[in-house]
């Protein structure tokens, strides 16, 4: 009679560290990962200019006009003859500005700044929110190696029971090579994980700028601040903080200020000139105000064409507001369903697949179970387990792409409903 061999398999519950047998790792907060990308990243930069030129034009639009210096020089000879003279003519013009109109330019150049200021913090936004696509990413793949790790022991452990068995005879040769085929499916599983996993953190790091070691990790996790509800007033503060609707408002804002330049590009200009001349016969100095009219209005086809730009800036800020609500829509669809799967795992889908598991491989133990039915209630569990995982990267994606649209934290001190 042949001793019955009894080899616990269980289910590995710890967390294993995807790096663990490479050394310690240096860990990084979102926060500080944001930091190296907003140093790194070229929008930043672009921004930052565009935002320096945009102040040197409006500091430039404050001042009056410059003098100008007209000077012309030439030779004459008298009608009653004589010898051949110079002749010269100095006049220094400055022109003066009707009321309104420096202040209507310093206005238009205070837009654009502010246009400027709002893309510079757009483009904050947006590598903030791609850093923390590509954390969660990260945190995800590396959710992913774990599950593979873990069932990649479990299979390897059924693998050395099988054998085991085999040589006792209490189990056909069928079966151990059905649990070494296991075991080789799940370690090509664990490679690729891992493989996924190094790709995420390259992407990472070359968003990054390159400036994150060869071994780092990410100190935030999927849960984030949990499964909160979502505000009631989030339309209310996309309208309110979105910065393409302000940049959109400020397009609308300039090009109907264009309307009132381009009418006034018909006004009257007014000039202060003093003038020397030497002439072949006399010598004279003057200072004089030149009032320059004209004569028809040639521009009222550039006011309809800023008409026009109006009417089309005003027509994309609406058209730009329907789009953002829709894409708000769709993020807090994606973010409800994610919650809700979330509850069903906190409400027992993930204890219950464990602990069928649990019991088809005690039941497998003890000669009362076969190996495909372990395996296949491994591999529910684990189906279960990386279900919880994704649903839980689909929640901090779907938060990541609401605080983008409303260019804020999900949960606010104002939202009562949320405490």
């Amino acid at each position: 009679m042949h001793a019955r061999w009894l080899v616990s398999v269980g289910i590995v519950v710890a967390v294993i560290s995807p790096s663990a047998a490479g050394g310690a790792e240096t860990v990084f907060s979102l926060e500080e990962l944001r930091a190296f990308a907003r140093a790194a990243h070229p929008t930043m930069e672009s921004a930052e200019a565009a935002y320096t030129a945009a102040t040197s034009m409006a500091a430039k639009a404050r001042v009056y006009p410059n003098p100008e210096i007209a000077l012309g020089v030439g030779r004459g000879r008298p009608r009653d003859g004589g010898d051949a003279r110079s002749e010269n003519t100095i006049d220094l013009v400055q022109p003066i500005e009707m009321p309104g109109i420096r202040r209507f330019r310093a206005r238009s150049a205070g837009l654009r700044v502010r246009s400027a200021e709002i893309d510079r913090d757009l483009a904050g936004l947006l590598v903030d929110s791609s850093v923390s696509r590509l954390a969660y990413t990260v945190l995800l793949e590396q959710r992913r190696l774990v599950a593979a790790r873990e069932i990649a022991t479990i299979a390897s452990r059924f693998h050395e029971l099988l054998a085991r068995r085999v040589e006792l005879g209490e189990s056909s040769p069928m079966e151990a090579i059905r649990a070494r085929t296991e075991w080789f499916s799940r370690r090509g599983d664990v490679v690729e994980a891992e493989s996924s996993h190094s790709v995420a953190l390259a992407t990472l790091n070359l968003f990054c700028g390159g400036r994150l070691p060869e071994r780092y990790g990410v100190s935030a996790t999927l849960e984030g601040p949990g499964p909160v509800p979502l505000p009631a007033d989030l339309v209310r503060r996309l309208h309110d903080r979105n910065p393409l609707l302000q940049r959109a408002g400020i397009a609308a804002e300039e090009s109907k200020g264009a309307i009132t330049a381009a009418r006034k590009e018909v006004f009257p200009r007014l000039d202060l000139v003093a003038g020397h001349e030497t002439e072949l016969d006399r010598t004279a100095a003057s200072v004089g105000v030149a009032f320059t009219i004209p004569l028809w209005n040639r521009n009222r086809h550039g006011v309809a064409v800023a008409t026009a730009e109006h009417n089309r800036t005003t027509a994309e800020s609406r058209t730009l507001e329907i789009e953002l609500e829709t894409a708000l829509g769709q993020a807090g669809a994606a973010y409800r369903r994610a919650l809700a799967a979330i509850r069903l795992h906190e409400e027992g889908w993930t204890a219950a697949a464990r602990e069928s598991f649990q019991i088809a491989t005690f039941s497998f133990e003890n000669g009362e179970a076969s190996l495909l039915e372990v395996l296949d209630a491994q591999r529910s569990y684990l189906g279960v387990k990386f279900k919880e995982a994704e649903s839980w990267a689909e929640l901090a994606l779907a938060r990541t792409e609401i605080e983008q649209l409303i260019a804020g934290p999900l949960i606010s001190e104002t939202n009562d409903e949320n405490r």
